[in-house]
């Protein structure tokens, strides 16, 4: 059994693996298909990852921390696993009436189904990950990500070279799943897993689901706010804005796993669970502690991004990245997406307090209010502001959570800490940014400047502090 910190570094090694090679995948297939094909291929992914939420519910955390506390693994494991099954199925052919009854083409329906299908097979995978997490066995969970992320990047470079179309590149989403699902199972195997599907265990489905619905709802709530932007993109704007949007939505969440699920409910966590356990002071301490640094890894991944973003958007999607649109749109568009990394940040603080504290439930009516106000916010702007329109709600629907999330906190417990952990890296980016945005250099003239001066500030304002804990 690894240590924590070694387990950690597995974890973000899978991570950033699998999660590049499905950035490198989409990268290529920018390049072979067409902007309406693409952007139905990246309307699928979306909805694709809603099916992911639909058929877990927040059962995989539920049977981690069980399995953590001693529940023995054949049932629990089996229970979840008959109702992964069922909840799937009806999940996948929810989706694909729906799409029929709201007249989709029959290539975006086949592309949601093959999708789907992929996302419902890293379901699985997911399930097999719950394991290894509670027993501290993340280098499994890294070697089948690793095989993932690998597959992934083969199978679209095939079709690249063989002048494969966008039904294959929906495919890839099922083929990339399958050897890694295979491994995972396997080493579940040796671990002395074995299916059982007896009535006593499939019994165990219900209640299983029962306790995991609050968490399961809550992160369907924000997973449908991440995904509908697409939804109402299509409606308003086509497909092709669709793939103009999702390609800065993608740098976000490659950007996000850096603190989720890596240092959130990674390493971190567990320092977080000890902390509230001794004493709301502590955990103050604790919230205060990471709210810097996440707040600071945002800057310095901000940074650089800003200072080359018309670069960086093309190296990556390539020279038709804008889609038929404006730059100036594209851009105002992705500046909006990365101001919501470090929201991103400090909404996986605040949530991973409450689940500390066993209190996910709270964050229920706050995720439902706040994907409401987002799905107005859509019809609202969309129309007006285009793809920034979608951008600004989505930064609006993590803000609103965030804050409701630690309003609350701070009215059962007193001072949660954020102001004081947030109050030295905010001050020291704001110069960094204005070196940024006022362009008197070239981009890397500015990218560098800037970052001097945000280090440079914020560790003449005390930031040093936060080291020693980096490494306790």
């Amino acid at each position: 059994m690894a240590g924590r910190r070694a387990n950690s570094a597995y974890m973000l090694f899978g991570q950033i693996v699998g999660k590049t090679g499905l950035l490198v995948s989409l990268m290529i297939y920018s390049r072979i298909l067409g902007d309406d094909p693409f952007g139905e291929l990246l309307f699928a992914v979306s909805i694709g990852l809603i099916v992911v939420f639909l058929s877990d519910m927040g059962v995989t955390m539920l049977v981690t921390r069980r399995i953590a506390a001693g529940s023995e693994v054949n049932s629990t494991l089996s229970s979840a696993l008959v109702l992964r099954s069922v909840l799937s199925i009806t999940t996948v052919c929810a989706v694909i009436a729906t799409g029929w009854a709201a007249g989709y083409s029959s290539r975006q329906l086949i592309l949601i189904l093959l999708v789907a299908g992929g996302f419902v097979l890293e379901g699985f995978l997911e399930s097999s990950f719950a394991v290894f997490r509670a027993k501290e066995i993340m280098v499994n969970e890294s070697a089948a990500r690793l095989i993932m992320g690998l597959l992934v990047v083969i199978l679209a470079m095939y079709a690249r070279y063989t002048g494969r179309g966008v039904y294959f590149a929906g495919a890839t989403y099922v083929a990339r799943q399958i050897p890694s699902v295979i491994f995972a199972y396997y080493m579940l195997y040796r671990m002395g897993f074995r299916l059982n599907a007896s009535r006593k265990v499939m019994k165990l489905a219900v209640p299983l689901l029962k306790a995991a619905v609050p968490l399961g709802i809550v992160g369907l709530f924000l997973v449908a706010g991440e995904r509908l932007d697409s939804v109402f993109i299509k409606a308003y704007l086509g497909d092709s804005a669709i793939a103009a949007y999702q390609q800065s939505t993608k740098i976000l969440e490659a950007l996000v796993l850096v603190v989720t699920p890596t240092l959130l409910p990674g390493a971190l966590f567990a320092a977080l669970c000890e902390s509230v356990q001794i004493g709301w002071f502590k955990a103050r301490e604790r919230i205060a502690w990471m709210t810097e640094l996440f707040i600071v890894i945002a800057v310095v991944l901000i940074v650089p991004l800003l200072a080359f973003e018309q670069q960086v958007l093309r190296l990556i999607w390539g020279s038709d990245f804008m889609r038929g649109m404006s730059i100036s749109e594209i851009l105002l568009a992705f500046r909006v997406v990365l101001v919501t990394l470090p929201v991103a940040y400090i909404f996986h603080l605040f949530l991973s307090v409450m689940i500390s504290l066993e209190r996910q439930k709270t964050a229920v009516p706050l995720a439902a209010g706040a994907l409401a106000l987002e799905v107005v916010l859509f019809v609202i702007l969309i129309p007006a502001l285009g793809i920034t329109g979608a951008a600004v709600a989505h930064l609006m629907l993590l803000l609103s959570v965030a804050v409701l999330l630690s309003l609350d906190l701070h009215r059962k417990y007193g001072s949660t800490g954020f102001i004081r952990g947030a109050r030295r890296p905010s001050a020291a980016a704001i110069p960094a940014f204005a070196v940024v945005f006022m362009h008197p250099f070239s981009a890397a003239g500015n990218a560098v400047l800037a970052m001097a001066v945000f280090v440079s500030v914020w560790l003449l304002m005390g930031g040093k502090k936060i080291f020693p804990g980096i490494v306790t």
